[in-house]
């Protein structure tokens, strides 16, 4: 076996030492076998982000999948992962793949696949394809160069961007920002969104000040996630700016996160839910919410109070999707700072988070924090946090194994009144998820109480559990 899994997030490993010119041939040949058996000829959408390798990782994937006669529409610059999935759809295609690793640490890469919807493969595909591609022979790799391909018109090179900002444009009220005269920092974390972020929210007339938009594979030395620890700069920017917000974007775009006007960080539980409130109170849009079981339920709180529907789905955006794909959904997000709305394709966005959140400041005409305290009066107060902990591999299937067969009876003084999907609801109404990441080698518990003393408490029991299974 070559160690190659496609998942919802797609497939990511170290480079080099997994992720090889040889591994990417195996697995898009996988993938071009899959389509053809499928009768999905329309073509494949492909993209790649910022990362060491990605350019050529990307033209291997276009040169395996022209041998095979399948039709690429190649994009020769860094794109965000949300714009190839757009493509696919504006396009007809029968699929996309994307070279990136998304926020995982620099030394990584990778290969997501997506569907003719715009959003993740079916699990099924998903498995198909990593059998075939860790038992194919090098004799069975169809590839002619990318010269060949282009000559040949097989392999088309093309220019997303405007097309996604002109879409951009139908999904959020540009002249509400225009009006507001906003200054907005922004860090794109040496990311896909360089070109993007900048670009529109420049032409909705905002003042842009920004940090971060060269490319740098290195990340400045750090994983490209937009969190607290990561935004430390971009914090100091927004104070140092004047600047009425802060936004950023991870390496594929996919996820944002947000920095009040004070330098506060807001976390993607919160963004999440002042997002949700935004459009069915300012917007009046009417419509279901889903969120994985990591998310607040302050989101859940809102929805009661509007009378519209909250899903509650596995982590894994790819099971968000699936639901918005299917009913008569307004917004889909998750705790991790990745959402989508309706309208735009079954994929996460995180430029488009960030655009949403310019609109609602913009519409709110008060700092993030001041939104937050109206939210706290009226619906109560919901305190979250991840943790993400190091286990090694034997460690962390002896906790996985203990949690499924010797189900924890209480955490500290609290007492569990139900499990669902390794989440625990305790009696006090908090609840505590402790789970493997798909994507890194790492155990993470998610926590949420009424209180930050309830939190601090819950979390130490957490802890507590883990340590001693």
């Amino acid at each position: 076996m070559r160690g190659i899994h496609l998942s919802p997030s797609g497939w990511r490993a170290i480079i080099g030492k997994e992720v090889t010119e040889d591994n990417i041939s195996f697995l898009a040949q996988a993938i071009a076998d899959y389509l053809k058996q499928q009768g999905q000829t329309q073509g494949v959408v492909v993209g790649y982000d910022c990362r060491r390798l990605s350019d050529e990782f990307a033209r291997c994937v276009a040169e395996v999948l022209a041998g095979n006669q399948l039709n690429v529409f190649f994009s020769p610059q860094p794109t965000p992962t949300p714009v190839i999935a757009y493509e696919i759809v504006r396009r007809g295609a029968s699929a996309g793949i994307m070279i990136t690793a998304s926020h995982n640490p620099p030394e990584y890469s990778g290969l997501k696949f997506n569907a003719s919807h715009g959003g993740s493969a079916s699990k099924e595909a998903d498995a198909w394809i990593t059998n075939q591609a860790n038992t194919l022979q090098q004799s069975m790799i169809k590839r002619i160069t990318y010269q060949q391909g282009i000559a040949s018109g097989v392999i088309l090179p093309i220019e997303p961007a405007e097309k996604y900002l002109e879409h951009m444009k139908t999904l959020i009220n540009m002249e509400l920002i225009k009006k507001a005269g906003l200054s907005v920092a922004i860090d794109p974390m040496f990311g896909c969104a360089i070109e993007y972020l900048g670009n529109i929210l420049t032409s909705a007339g905002c003042h842009v000040v920004s940090i971060h938009t060269n490319r740098d594979p290195s990340f400045g030395g750090r994983s490209p996630e937009p969190n607290e620890d990561s935004l430390q700069e971009l914090s100091r920017l927004v104070v140092s700016s004047s600047s009425h917000l802060g936004l950023a974007t991870d390496g594929d775009a996919d996820r944002f996160g947000v920095i009040d006007s004070d330098g506060s960080y807001i976390s993607s539980n919160q963004m999440i839910a002042l997002l949700v409130y935004y459009m069915l109170k300012s917007r009046g849009c009417v419509g279901g919410i889903v969120k994985t079981i990591t998310t607040t339920h302050l989101v859940d709180a809102i929805a009661r109070k509007y009378k519209v529907l909250c899903r509650e789905v596995n982590v894994g955006f790819r099971h968000v999707a699936e639901i918005m794909r299917k009913e008569n959904m307004l917004l889909g997000g998750e705790e991790s700072g990745g959402l989508t709305i309706a309208g735009h394709v079954p994929e996460k966005d995180g430029i488009l988070g960030c655009l949403l959140t310019t609109e609602m400041v913009a519409s709110q005409q008060e700092n993030i924090k001041g939104i937050l305290e109206k939210l706290s009066l009226e619906f109560g107060n919901f305190f979250s946090k991840r943790l993400d902990i190091c286990l090694s591999e034997d460690e962390r299937g002896v906790l996985l194994e203990s949690l499924r067969h010797h189900p924890i009876e209480v955490f500290g003084d609290l007492r569990v009144t139900d499990i669902k999907d390794n989440k625990f609801f305790l009696s006090d109404g908090s609840w505590i998820v402790i789970r493997q990441s798909a994507t890194e080698p790492l155990t993470r518990m998610y926590v949420e109480a009424t209180s930050q003393e309830r939190l601090d408490r819950l979390i130490e029991a957490g802890l507590s559990v883990i340590s001693n299974r």
